[in-house]
């Protein structure tokens, strides 16, 4: 897929509205999911992943690392999504975080998982939130996500094994830890 990826990028740097949009598709999924899981709403979560799409179509051109593209993407995304819950009055640190869970046939379960998530998120502060969110969500290697969020990726590395120690707690109680 990384193969087919920079090809898509190097063709999308050329003005091929057609190829970023495949490049687009691969991402489409993931970028979706983590805009919601941070803003909550799916109007929100389009509105923020459509933004960064235009923002990073513009800038195709400048991007010199196709192994990079899709930390690129999401560190536009993120940036995006801080600026949109800015505008409308949303904190992302303020706990109200509702993950995205797959549905079950199990509402109770469902809806159990849902607030055990919750809980476990909104012990974290915002950038161990951002680091977990871009790491289960978007699945980026600690690299990436350094890249994304201008940090080195030691220190991911730190803030991603500390939030899941103060996560663990969260999801012990109902038996729904995961190692």
């Amino acid at each position: 897929m990384e193969s087919t990826a920079a090809a898509l990028l190097l063709r999308a740097k050329s003005a091929d509205a057609e190829a970023f949009g495949a490049l687009y598709a691969l991402y489409a999924k993931e970028l979706y999911a983590y805009a919601l899981a941070v803003l909550r709403n799916p109007h929100d979560a389009e509105d923020a992943v459509q933004e960064a799409c235009v923002r990073v179509y513009r800038s195709t051109r400048n991007v010199r690392n196709p192994e990079r593209f899709k930390a690129y993407f999401f560190k536009t995304l993120s940036n995006t999504v801080k600026t949109l819950a800015r505008k409308r009055a949303l904190t992302v640190a303020s706990g109200e975080i509702e993950p995205t869970v797959p549905d079950s046939t199990d509402g109770v379960h469902t809806a159990e998982l849902r607030a055990d998530l919750q809980n476990a998120l909104a012990a974290l502060k915002d950038d161990e939130r951002q680091v977990v969110l871009l790491s289960a969500i978007a699945g980026l290697r600690s690299a990436e996500i350094a890249e994304a969020l201008g940090l080195t990726a030691g220190a991911v590395r730190s803030k991603l094994s500390r939030a899941l120690r103060k996560m663990r707690p969260f999801l012990a109680e109902s038996g729904r830890e995961s190692e």
